[in-house]
């Protein structure tokens, strides 16, 4: 059987304490309520450094996110347009064949 080293068990045991801090923070409402600020505080925080991020790409003419999703989609567009284009094409042109189909003689 291997015996743990010491770094393995120091990390065991950091982990534990750490669990149980946890524990008891959470089962306290204060606690609870804590946790609650910290979070709602770190995403208004990711939002207001999204907001900036966004302005300050705006500035510097770089195209944002949803810039790059608009164009993602108009392209798609193109694409199955110019698909549809060249299939009409493909028909048009076989010998016999005119845009409403083959032609009987």
């Amino acid at each position: 059987m291997l015996r743990k080293g010491f770094a393995e068990r120091l990390v065991e045991s950091g982990a534990r304490l750490v669990t149980q801090a946890a524990e008891a923070v959470m089962k306290d409402p204060r606690g609870q309520e804590a946790v609650a600020r910290a979070i709602g505080a770190a995403q208004r925080g990711r939002k207001r450094l999204e907001d900036a991020q966004t302005a300050l790409m705006k500035a510097a003419g770089v195209p944002g996110r949803q810039d790059y999703q608009d164009l993602a989609k108009q392209l798609a567009r193109i694409k199955r347009k110019a698909r549809e284009l060249a299939h009409k094409l493909e028909v048009a042109s076989r010998p016999g064949d005119g845009p409403d189909g083959p032609t009987t003689r």
